[in-house]
């Protein structure tokens, strides 16, 4: 992809509408943030989001390598199997919870305009959609998601507007005191974690940005792309949340709709953020997995992908008390996950990777480590893991820095060499 296709790509695929519920509940009078407070909350929490994404999609950038291969020099040929199903199991129930939105989308759709619908009919029907588009791998999730960023955005701006000049800004969301304290690092960490799935397999969409004058394109392409998509949606789910008290974007969206066509017209964008979200973020990483783990085809990937999606029961998750923690339980191994691939990428190997050794799953390989497990990076992830847990709004903010510096420690010391009665090196191979 050049950055003409790349950023349009990010910009469609960070439309999501799930970070509309998070920034919507960090506002007063839903949270205990001001208008301030929530908007610089949410603009760190997309900062932190841009970094991760830019620093752990350098190894798909330079080296062409997908995340499932990716995760190989930290964990181990065998071992990878670990982030790589702890990074699949949340983009699944996520696939899940995306086609119940847009079940829900069209139902509101067809019951405004015909008085009519079942949204079990559009969950299914909303599910096939989905998988008819990635059918055809990585060129037609480029086409969609290219064609889709524009129209997205355009009827997303035109939906604050509507809030906006109908609505306006009450002005206690201003004059409340708020919090600069632990309400505001828990509104960072939220907005964080609703899409640091999406960072840990950077690599998955960063291998097809064409190389172009050093780490420029990717760095551009990063910034560009996910920066300003994700703020502006957190900021929409702020307009929401202090404009009309309704949490559900589609029922909210109807709410201030001047006329139920001009409402049907807005919901279109749910539906188009979706699919574009679900292509890249939520069937992508998984299916590569399947591939990688199962053996099966790209078709037979997204089928899996899709069949599990449904046992996630996203009807729950998206409409109950379960939300939120189910974002910040992933993101509690996320996090170290996170941490471990980019301390293994930029300090360990050096920003060098052997890719032939990491395609070679035998045991003669570079990273065969114990029996093909690292045991420095697994204890890395269960340290971080454990050590966010007992504060777990927090999540990823204490499990990144400790699982990164518990495995550099851990490399630094040789425990895989120890523990293989071996010397394991731990340089990047020359």
């Amino acid at each position: 992809m050049s950055l003409a296709t790349y950023i349009p790509v990010w910009w469609s695929s960070l439309i999501v509408v799930q970070a509309f519920a998070v920034a919507f509940f960090a506002v007063y009078p839903q949270g205990q943030l001001n208008l301030f407070q929530a908007t610089v909350a949410c603009l760190i929490g997309a900062a932190f989001v841009t970094v991760f994404f830019i620093l752990n999609g350098f190894p798909g950038y330079e080296e062409g390598i997908p995340f499932a291969v990716q995760t190989r020099s930290a964990f181990g040929a065998r071992g990878a199997i670990i982030p790589n199903l702890v990074r699949s199991i949340p983009a699944i129930a996520w696939f899940g919870v995306g086609n119940w939105i847009g079940a829900q989308a069209i139902l509101t759709i067809t019951e405004t305009l015909w008085g009519f619908g079942n949204v079990w009919v559009y969950f299914f029907l909303f599910l096939l959609l989905n998988l008819a588009l990635a059918w055809g791998g990585i060129t037609s999730i480029e086409w969609f998601d290219s064609i889709a960023a524009g129209v997205i955005i355009l009827l997303l701006a035109y939906t604050v507007y509507i809030v906006l000049s109908t609505r306006g800004i009450p002005q206690e969301v201003i004059t409340h005191g708020g919090s600069w304290g632990m309400q505001f690092v828990t509104v960072i960490a939220a907005a964080v974690g609703v899409i640091i799935t999406g960072a840990l397999n950077a690599s998955d969409l960063s291998r097809h940005l064409e190389q172009s004058d050093g780490a420029r394109n990717h760095v551009v392409g990063a910034s560009v792309g996910i920066l300003p998509p994700l703020l502006f949606m957190l900021l929409v789910g702020i307009t929401f949340g202090i404009s009309t008290g309704n949490p559900n974007p589609i029922a909210a969206i109807m709410t201030v709709a001047p006329t139920p066509l001009i409402g049907t017209m807005m919901l279109v964008f749910i539906l188009g953020a979706q699919i574009s979200t679900n292509l890249t973020l939520n069937i992508l990483p998984p299916t590569h997995v399947f591939q990688d783990a199962l053996g099966v085809s790209w078709k037979q990937g997204i089928l899996i992908t899709g069949v599990l999606s449904v046992i996630t029961f996203p009807w729950v998750l998206f409409s109950s008390q379960w939300f939120f923690t189910f974002i910040n339980f992933y993101s509690a191994f996320l996090g170290p996950a996170l941490g471990i691939l980019i301390a293994d990428y930029w300090i360990v190997q050096g920003r060098f990777n052997d890719v032939s050794a990491l395609y070679d799953k035998s045991s003669d390989s570079r990273f065969w480590y114990v029996s093909g497990v690292s045991p420095s990076a697994v204890l890395a992830l269960l340290i971080g893991a454990g050590a966010s847990m007992p504060v777990l709004s927090l999540s990823w903010m204490i499990g990144f820095p400790v699982g990164l510096v518990a495995y550099v420690i851990f490399r630094r010391i040789g425990l895989d060499g120890y523990l293989a009665g071996t010397s394991t090196n731990t340089e990047p191979a020359n």
